[in-house]
């Protein structure tokens, strides 16, 4: 940076009054100057330096000369002051004002350099430890005090404009001493919290740039350190703009690093984009752990902004380019769960494909494969197909070669599991590698019918294997249905390979026996053919039960597995078939693709044999793994079968009881999709029809573990959206589960919530005719667990009002997906008088209800109520009697109640006023309407004065019976022999009584 321009070298100094003068004249010159272009600072800078620089050579002594007066530094202060007042009122988005304002800061910072040069060159001439201040600190320390003061004004324009400035200046400070850092941070500290924006994101920028300094003083424990009050920023600040601000100054480090990853979250599209592109993208890989990694490429990669996830792509290319290659990357991340090392490696193929370039699937590489080369193969020959690339072709491999390579790779994984000496890490990346292979297989080109023969018997030999790691039966079986013919001769084969895997058990028991019958034989041949039998017998049990138990075990839970497995994929075919018919034009009922694979699973009476031994068995089995597989295929088998279904249900619903954790949840959701797919009468023959699995369905509803909880709800929710369920009751139900307060940490059952009822309620008016009826009683009831609730608690609980705005909003006939439509068959089929039959129904409650508070409740919502203008009259009428019966009879207490009332009287007087005059009078009186409301007030009534009738002759009773007790208790004091005196004395007491 170049130096100031030097003051005029003369003998004699200016004097104070020529200073004056010419600050006058030239600073507003040289800020007026500096307003129109940027271009013009530097040179703009150096000319107010050199006035303060001649300015400060100018001193006076005091009057009485012992000390020398700084009197150049204040007139330039002033004048520099008395400028830099003029932008800090002018309000944010004028251009002049932020070149000012760039200008102002940028000569404090020439000036705090020079300053420093200056004082270091005269300390390399001086051996003098004082550290005085300059010229130019002295002027920070009094523009900084006047700038502090405008932290506090009233105008937010001013605040604006101070913060900004020091936030320009906080880097060219130079050393400040602690009292002044402390009220700078102070002062900072509170516009962070300032009602402002604008505001709070420069406090933010100025903040931000004190972090470094702010780490000696983290031993205070009493006060939160910068980097604190930021992440709090950046967590729950309203306003994205703070946030970001926030999200671009805070310096990662561990501490702060996950808030910088949560941002990836935030609700703000730019945020979120700004969370990849300028944070993480600055961040090496190898500083995140892995889940971090995961977690924050996930989240962009799904992003529903296009911008997001373009941010995310580039990210993860950037960082593959910084570890050497998609190879080396993948290291970063876990191959073996989850798919997001797939998504990951997709999204670099999408944006940076040429990093696949030095990737050679020639000479021996199909030979030495390992876990990172086997996946990357194998998702970039997916992204290949996808992109139906011309490529494809020449890099993947044909099906009889690839036969070869998994029979290679599964041979070595049967000699590592059969080896004495095991080595579990060899094992997982073998069996990782075979998993990888068979995937390959399955998107392969069968027309070689060599190769599929080939890959069918290593398929099915690879099954029949009773040491076949679990991870790799379903995909063994993605490729068996592949290569098959249909789907009754893939159920067929399947069947066959878990028949033959039993009579491997049963042998397994035979050869045991067998070894001990060989072993007898060199027994003692005199011994008695009993004794040895015995003494067998006894060997057996001790040594060998347990051995054989575990190995059969073992066997069970391959065969549940693989029959698991197989219902699985036979029930995606079918759907799948059926989806695909329905986009071609199909037109046949959702659920009729399954009616193919119950004819298939019913002709196929090998499969319902295994039903009987093998599933019954493991149900009834106390081994918790057997037991939980046992029922998953007994459900799977019930969505397949409804005879099955019919059978087992109640079995299932027990055991939905008995079990807990996970399995509870499985079975919960069989049964519920049981439900879905047969319909609540599916047991009317067999005794349990629509009523008990109405009953079924509130039990449900009550389950103490929150997953279950949830899984029940949804369950129900999806009966409801089907209309297969109807209930009031039920429906009452769900509203109490979703503003509760014991359900506020059960967020998948909230989220369920807020989707079903906006969707239940506004897709059909039906839907919405039902809440209508729940909504007096339900949130009576909320009413009372919410008066119940301490203060603490009833935070954690929606307020009765808005639980009420909130189920009228579900109501409201105008928010009806038949209202948007907006077409004449909608709108004949719209029930728009659902409010205004509340409305009657709301009338009815207030003029029964004493309590005033629930008065008042139903008061603040009825103005709330859409009455249409299309309104019957006799219905309108037969509200406003109402309305006047209650205020004459059932007169409201408070003022805020009359009000509601009033509003909600007068605005359906106006919204109706025609209706209501065009009834005739006879027919008015002839209705039903009126006789219901008449019916209902007379009733009140009579009631009403029943029980103070009632309460009169208690009232009466009680009294009488005071008296009668009083005298029994008075006769025997009259009876008894006294003096004269004292009854005088007793008859006075009891007058005065």
């Amino acid at each position: 940076m170049p130096g100031p321009k030097a003051a005029p070298s003369t003998s004699k100094l200016d004097s104070l009054e020529t200073v004056q003068q010419t600050l006058q004249q030239q600073v507003p010159q040289l800020f007026g100057a500096s307003q129109h272009s940027v271009a013009s600072h530097r040179k703009n800078i150096n000319t107010l330096h050199g006035l303060f620089l001649r300015a400060a050579q100018v001193t006076t002594l005091s009057n009485d000369g012992t000390t020398l007066r700084l009197t150049g530094e204040k007139a330039f202060g002033d004048a520099f002051r008395a400028a830099v007042v003029h932008p800090l009122g002018v309000k944010k988005g004028v251009e002049q004002a932020d070149r000012i304002i760039k200008y102002i800061a940028g000569f404090v910072g020439f000036a705090v350099e020079h300053d420093f040069k200056q004082r270091e060159a005269e300390a390399g001439e001086q051996d003098d430890d004082e550290d005085e201040d300059g010229p130019a600190s002295r002027l920070v320390a009094q523009l900084l005090a006047f700038l502090l003061k405008g932290f506090q004004a009233k105008n937010k324009v001013a605040r604006f404009r101070s913060v900004q400035l020091v936030a320009l200046m906080v880097n060219s400070l130079g050393e400040i001493d602690d009292d002044t850092y402390q009220l700078l941070k102070q002062a900072l500290l509170e516009r962070v919290r300032d009602k402002e924006s604008t505001v709070r994101m420069q406090a933010v920028v100025a903040l931000a740039k004190l972090q470094e300094a702010d780490e000696v003083d983290e031993d205070d424990d009493d006060e939160l350190s910068v980097s604190d009050v930021l992440i709090d920023v950046l967590t729950h600040d309203p306003a994205a703009e703070v946030r970001r601000a926030a999200l671009f100054n805070l310096i990662p480090s561990p501490k702060t690093l996950p808030a910088l990853l949560m941002r990836t979250l935030d609700v703000d599209p730019i945020n979120r984009r700004a969370a990849y592109l300028h944070v993480l993208y600055e961040i090496p890989c190898a500083r995140l752990t892995q889940t971090q990694r995961e977690d924050a490429i996930a989240r962009g990669l799904r992003d529903r902004e296009e911008g997001v996830r373009r941010a995310a792509k580039k990210l993860v290319s950037k960082w593959a380019e910084d570890a050497g290659g998609v190879v080396r990357f993948l290291e970063f991340f876990d191959l073996y769960e989850g798919k997001a090392a797939e998504n990951i490696l997709s999204a670099i193929f999408d944006s940076n494909p040429a990093l696949m370039e030095g990737l050679d699937f020639g000479g021996d590489f199909w030979q030495i494969l390992t876990p990172h080369t086997a996946f990357t193969t194998r998702v970039y020959l997916n992204h290949l197909r996808q992109l139906e690339d011309p490529r494809l072709a020449d890099l993947e491999p044909v099906v009889t070669a690839l036969a070869f390579f998994v029979q290679n790779e599964w041979t070595k994984l049967v000699v590592s599991l059969d080896a004495a000496e095991r080595d579990e890490g060899a094992e997982l990346e073998l069996e990782f590698v075979v998993g990888e292979l068979v995937e390959m297989a399955i998107d392969l080109d069968y027309g070689d019918e060599i190769g599929r023969r080939k890959i069918f018997e290593l398929m099915r030999e690879m099954m029949s294997n009773s040491i076949l790691p679990y991870s790799l039966v379903p995909k063994c079986l993605d490729v068996l249905l592949k290569v098959t013919s249909s789907e009754k001769e893939f159920m067929r084969i399947v069947v066959e390979i878990v028949q033959s895997l039993r009579a491997d058990s049963h042998l397994m028991t035979t050869d045991d026996d067998a070894d001990l019958d060989n072993d007898s034989e060199d027994e003692d041949e005199d011994e008695g053919v009993e004794a040895r039998k015995a003494r067998r017998k006894r060997r057996y049990t001790a040594s060998q039960e347990p051995v054989i138990f575990a190995r059969r075990k073992q066997l069970d839970l391959r065969c549940l597995v693989i029959v698991k497995a197989l219902l699985e994929r036979v029930m995606g075919v079918s759907l799948y078939q059926q989806v695909s018919a329905r986009g071609e034009g199909g037109g046949a009922d959702f659920f009729g693709g399954l009616i193919d694979m119950e004819q298939a699973l019913q002709e196929n009476s090998m499969l319902h044999g295994l039903v009987t031994e093998l599933v019954v068995p493991a149900i009834k089995q106390k081994d918790q793994e057997v037991r939980s597989s046992g029922l998953v295929c007994l459900g799977l088998i019930s969505l397949l079968d409804k005879p099955t279904a019919v059978d087992s249900f109640e079995l299932l619903a027990r055991q939905s009881q008995d079990t807990e954790g996970e399995l509870r949840v499985k079975i919960l959701q069989t049964l519920f999709d049981l439900l879905v797919l047969h319909g609540i009468n599916l047991g009317a023959d067999r005794g349990f029809g629509a009523d008990v699995i109405l009953g079924f369905l509130m039990s449900s509803l009550e389950q103490e573990e929150p997953e279950a909880e949830a899984t029940c709800v949804i369950g129900v929710c999806k009966l409801m959206l089907s209309n297969l369920v109807t209930d009031e009751v039920i429906l009452s139900r769900l509203v109490l589960l979703y503003f509760a307060s014991e359900t506020i940490d059960n967020q998948k059952l909230r989220q369920c919530l807020s989707y079903f009822f906006p969707v239940y309620a506004y897709s059909n008016p039906a839907n919405q005719r039902r809440v209508s009826k729940v909504f007096l009683p339900t949130l009576a009831l909320l009413k009372d667990v919410y008066d119940e609730l301490g203060t603490t608690e009833r935070n954690a609980m929606v307020a009765p009002l808005q639980i009420g705005l909130q189920l009228l909003d579900w109501t409201d006939p105008q928010k009806s997906i038949l209202a948007a439509e907006d077409t004449k068959a909608s709108r004949a089929q719209l029930d728009e008088t659902i409010h205004l039959d509340l409305s009657v129904q709301m009338i009815k409650a207030l003029f029964q209800q004493t309590l005033k508070d629930e008065r008042k409740l139903l008061c603040q919502l009825l103005p709330k109520l859409y009455i249409p203008l299309e309104a019957p009259g006799l219905k309108v009428k037969a509200l406003l009697w109402l309305i006047k019966a209650t205020k004459s009879k059932r007169a409201l207490s408070d003022t805020v109640s009359k009000n509601a009332l009033e509003r909600f009287e007068k605005m359906v007087v106006k919204t109706c006023e025609e209706q209501v005059n065009e009834v005739d009078e006879e027919a008015w009186q002839a209705s039903a309407e009126f006789a219901d409301v008449r019916d209902f007030v007379k009733t009140n009534l009579e009631g009403v004065q029943d029980e103070e009738a009632s309460q009169e002759d208690e009232a009466e009773s009680a009294a009488e019976q005071s008296e009668e007790e009083e005298e029994a208790v008075a006769l025997p004091v009259r009876r008894a022999p006294a003096p004269q005196a004292d009854d005088e004395d007793e008859e006075e007491e009891e007058d005065d009584e």
